[in-house]
This record gives C-alpha cells, structure tokens and sequence, in this order.
C-alpha cells in the first residue's frame, strides 16, 4: 500500500514535470527526448536517495512513472493542450 501511496503523491509532480519540460522544449517530435531526460533525472534522484531502495525498486519506479507520463501526454494531447505540429 505504501508504494501505491508514494505513487499517488507523484501524479501532480509528474504532471508538472510534463508540462515544464514541454513548456522548456516546444520543438516538434521531441517526445522521446523529454521523456528520456525525464527518466533519466528520476534516475538519478533515485541513485542519490538511498532510502528509495527500500520502498521500490529503480526499475519498477522508473516504468511506473513512464506509464504515467504517457498516459499525461496522451490526455493533454487529446484535450488539445499540447498541440502537435508537423516538422
């Protein structure tokens, strides 16, 4: 139940996160690279926060919080708050 807990407390985090990267880097077809840098600062905070560990492993965190931000993106996508343009 804790993990579900901690999940649950990093929605809005995650959701911010989203936006300001998009907000940062508005280029075209970039996706893939804001979630990259995304997952990979999770990552590192993971790395330095020893006390993670015993809650949830780094791969589970970081899938967890993948899923997460595509299903953000893709409702923002559909609300039209993210706009997608051709390159």
């Amino acid at each position: 139940m804790s993990i579900l807990l901690l999940i649950l407390r990093l929605i809005p985090t995650i959701l911010t996160a989203v936006q300001a990267l998009e907000a940062a880097i508005p280029l075209p077809s970039a996706g893939k690279a804001k979630l990259d840098l995304l997952l990979g600062m999770v990552s590192d905070v993971y790395d330095s926060v020893p006390a993670m560990k015993n809650d949830i492993g780094k791969d589970h965190l970081v899938s967890l919080i993948q899923t997460i931000v595509q299903r953000v993106v893709a409702v923002l996508n559909a609300l039209g708050i993210f706009h997608k343009t051709t390159a």
